[in-house]
């Protein structure tokens, strides 16, 4: 029985061999029979590829949602402050207004 030793592949080599075939300069055939991995091996690497950056566009799309609500959250706070100053500077002229008025 000629059984072939089991090969194990860094992700940085299947990034490789992937990208190799996504960017067109190589076939998957010639990848495969290159690298001496069957092609569903092959396939099977390239949808985790695809998935891994789809979750990538996801997390950075999130990203950039976070950081608006970031920016629009420190917005209201910058005006709830002013309103609260405003609100503070009345007060404090109305009881001014109010001791003249006593006196």
């Amino acid at each position: 029985m000629n059984k072939k030793k089991r090969r194990r592949f860094k992700p940085e080599e299947k990034f490789t061999i992937v990208k190799e075939v996504v960017s067109k300069t190589s076939s998957v055939t010639e990848i495969c029979d290159k690298y001496g991995i069957h092609p569903n091996q092959f396939y099977k690497w390239q949808k985790e590829f695809f998935e891994s950056a789809l979750e990538g566009f996801r997390e950075s799309s999130h990203g950039r949602t976070r950081a608006a609500e970031s920016r629009e959250k420190e917005r209201q706070e910058n005006q709830i402050r002013r309103m609260k100053d405003v609100i503070a500077e009345l007060a404090a002229e109305n009881i001014d207004l109010k001791k003249n008025d006593m006196e």
